[in-house]
């Protein structure tokens, strides 16, 4: 009989164990399908697939990542009431590892990382050689890229300073670029408002605050469910250009040209092929509209050496033809998910994570051909065979389009070495937080970082191990609290992330004056003085 029971109580676990599983692959052949109805731009029927995800059959992680997806395709819902219709001169696509030099910007402006400025190897940093002034992309104390900026008025350089709240995340901001009178900032983040991905934004100079203003998205088309960075004006202000990995493989990108427009007429476009066509921007053939100043080179030396590196790259390009062809196939079976019934999401799924699986030995060895041909760059730099900028593709890329994109050199590693503020955290996380037995404080300006304000006492639960945590009842009878104890505005920045990582995403920066609270805006200008 108990041996009856026991096996009786194997079996149901056994059974419940079925059922958790099951709810899980369920789970996520939801979440997959509303991110194919995503891509594909039915944002409508990606939010209905998210909300069927039970949310009994989620971790508090993936449960947060849920929350993002929808946030993302609410945002791209909206941002689909204002999109622009821009002329279209050219696009090209790239390697995503040098796409960069084909911009029509200063020659040996990009230096590559890691460097003084920017510890982690990934992204380059735009500093044209004579500038006193450099804004670039790195990661801060709680490990996002953030945007700081450092610069030089009498021959010593300041300490880098993060650009601003209206321009900060907990994601990532990249690839900031100045306009041409330096009071406006285009970046990229997929961390702020966005659709997914890395979306594009602009900041104006806020000259009566002396700050960088709020961060806007630049909407459809600039912006898209794909990675889109590098936004910038040529300086005879007749393109736009920015650059995105939208309908490529993911090591390549597209660079789109567009005709300059200031003030581009926004209008609803709701249909989702309608959309996919508006964001695929295809170039309109128009060649008077087309005006390619750009020089082409004059060709690689030819010897065995040089032979030998052109093989590579024809291979090269060939390898990443073949793994976009296969990516490609992927998408379009997301898509056919995306449109599937429910009795064949299964096997479409099936079927994606196996041609998944076919991509990893290709990307492979893309990797080690790309490697190769680095190594042989390398090789013709230092034996002066040719100048950095005369290599790979530039002699024919876009020349039988009308639009040329020369390639650029890459500058050498930065040199500049500006000193940092050490400030040390005036308050610390353990298992269990406290609140500031006195919630006076010091005389004079002082910075802190406000967590969260509601009606009632706060719990320790509430303040998630910080302390000491600071209270403060407002005229308005709520209870505001706050943490840490800043000399300036760019020490508190600096923690700003770490705070709103801890759980407290709202969390912002507070300035007071002999202890009565001021704006922000006002304490830096004191601060200035």
């Amino acid at each position: 009989m108990f041996r009856r029971l026991i096996i009786i109580s194997l079996s149901a676990l056994a059974v419940c164990v079925q059922a958790a599983g099951q709810s899980r692959a369920d789970a996520q052949a939801l979440v997959m399908r509303g991110d194919s109805l995503h891509l594909n731009y039915r944002f409508e029927q990606a939010l209905e697939a998210y909300f069927m995800v039970p949310a009994a059959a989620l971790d508090p992680d993936n449960a947060a990542r849920l929350e993002g997806k929808i946030s993302r395709s609410q945002n791209a819902l909206n941002m689909t009431e204002f999109c622009a219709k821009p002329h279209v001169v050219a696009r090209q696509r790239f390697s995503r590892k040098d796409f960069f030099l084909f911009y029509p910007l200063k020659n040996q402006a990009w230096h590559p990382s890691p460097n003084p400025l920017d510890s982690i190897a990934g992204f380059p940093t735009y500093f044209p050689k004579g500038d006193s002034l450099v804004v670039y992309s790195a990661p801060d104390r709680s490990g996002s890229r953030s945007l700081y900026m450092t610069h030089n008025p009498d021959s010593a350089w300041r300490s880098p300073a993060l650009l601003g709240e209206n321009v900060l995340s907990t994601g990532s901001e990249v690839f900031p670029m100045l306009s041409a009178d330096g009071k406006t900032l285009y970046f990229a983040s997929d961390g702020l408002y966005g659709m997914g991905g890395y979306d594009l934004y602009s900041s104006a100079w806020d000259s009566e605050n002396e700050c960088w203003g709020e961060a806007v998205n630049l909407g459809f088309p600039f912006s898209s469910p794909s990675d889109d960075f590098l936004l910038v004006n040529t300086d005879d202000g007749k393109y736009t250009l920015f650059a995105s990995n939208r309908d490529c493989s993911r090591d390549s990108v597209y660079i789109y040209v567009l005709e300059y427009g200031d003030e581009l007429k926004r209008e609803a476009v709701r249909d989702p092929e309608l959309l996919r066509d508006l964001a695929s921007l295809r170039p309109v053939e128009d060649p008077s509209r087309i005006d390619a100043d750009s020089a082409v080179s004059e060709g690689i030396p030819g010897n065995d050496d040089t032979r030998l590196y052109m093989s590579k790259m024809a291979s090269s390009r060939a390898l990443r033809d073949s793994v976009y062809r296969r990516e490609r196939e992927v998408d379009l079976l997301r898509e056919q998910l995306g449109r599937s019934r429910e009795d064949a999401t299964a096997s479409i799924t099936a079927a994606i994570l196996e041609k998944e699986a076919e991509l990893t030995p290709l990307r492979e060895q893309l990797e080690q051909l790309n490697k190769d041909i680095r190594s042989i760059e390398s090789a013709f730099l230092r034996s002066g065979v040719v100048e950095a900028g005369d290599m790979a593709e530039r002699e024919v890329v876009g020349a039988a389009l009308g639009y040329t994109f020369s390639k650029n050199s890459l500058g050498g590693r930065i040199k500049i070495r500006p000193p940092r503020e050490e400030s040390r955290p005036t308050f610390r996380v353990s298992p269990v937080g406290r609140f500031s037995q006195d919630n006076t404080l010091p005389a004079g300006l002082v910075y802190q970082i406000e967590l969260f304000s509601q009606p009632r006492h706060a719990s320790l639960d509430q303040i998630h191990g910080l302390s000491p945590v600071y209270e403060r009842l407002g005229s308005n009878l709520r209870y505001t609290y706050l943490v840490g104890l800043f000399p300036s505005y760019n020490s508190a920045l600096e923690q700003l992330n770490y705070i709103r990582k801890l759980g407290f995403p709202e969390a912002r920066v507070a300035a007071f004056r002999d202890g009565r609270p001021l704006s922000v805006g006002a304490a830096r200008k004191l601060e200035k003085r």
